[in-house]
């Protein structure tokens, strides 16, 4: 689809604006991810649970009354605002506002992709691992996060859905399929998402990227 192509060009440009200068330590920032080829678990071995990503749907996620207002990781003390923006019909994506902010991305432009907690499909999260003249960001411990932990994510209407995470591993931008990151899922789903592997400075941008994947179980 043209969108999915369009946005997938920005998922392997993103970010520019995170470039360290010399001599200090390397914090770039990201914000999407891309399809999982391999679990990590947050040591870098390449062990891990099996993936399990549930099949796209073919129609896009009904929309709840509220929108989302936090999410919370207590495995990695992550409790951070959350700020919706739109992905549109060209797939452009916002950005995270800072190193503690993290995105959902409402994908309702693009039918089958994306969706929202308590309405279905998989809701999409990312946020920055790092970030130059901060440190570490929101995301920093995210490869710490295993099988079974708790993710859950507070409407501003004070509703919140729980989560279990399924999968936690590290992908190649360069290998992914678009369609297989964002889809809407037959069973509820969040991803979460953030950078991983190595700084370039090159390309200002981290060679690899990490995603969470978790059901909906309450």
């Amino acid at each position: 689809m043209r969108a999915g192509a369009g946005l997938m060009r920005r998922l392997r440009r993103l970010p520019r604006w995170a470039v360290p200068p010399a001599g200090l330590a390397v914090l770039a920032v990201c914000a999407f991810l891309v399809w999982v080829v391999a679990f990590n678990g947050g040591d870098d071995s390449g062990s891990g649970f099996e993936q399990a990503i549930a099949a796209p749907t073919e129609t896009a996620s009904p929309t709840p009354v509220a929108d989302i207002e936090r999410l919370i990781i207590p495995a990695i003390s992550v409790d951070a605002p959350v700020t919706p923006k739109a992905v549109d019909r060209d797939g452009r994506m916002p950005s995270p506002d800072g190193p503690q902010d993290v995105i959902w991305y409402d994908f309702s432009a693009l039918p089958g992709l994306g969706g929202r907690p308590g309405a279905g499909g998989n809701t999409i999260l990312a946020g920055h691992v790092d970030y130059h003249g901060y440190g570490p960001a929101v995301f920093w411990d995210l490869r710490n996060v295993k099988q079974g932990d708790e993710i859950t994510v507070r409407l501003r209407d004070g509703s919140e859905y729980k989560y279990t995470a399924r999968s936690n591993r590290i992908v190649d931008p360069a290998a992914a399929s678009f369609n297989e990151i964002v889809a809407s899922t037959t069973e509820e789903s969040l991803t979460v998402i953030t950078c991983a592997g190595d700084f370039d400075p090159a390309t200002r941008n981290y060679d690899m990227r990490r995603v969470v994947w978790a059901v909906r179980v309450g």
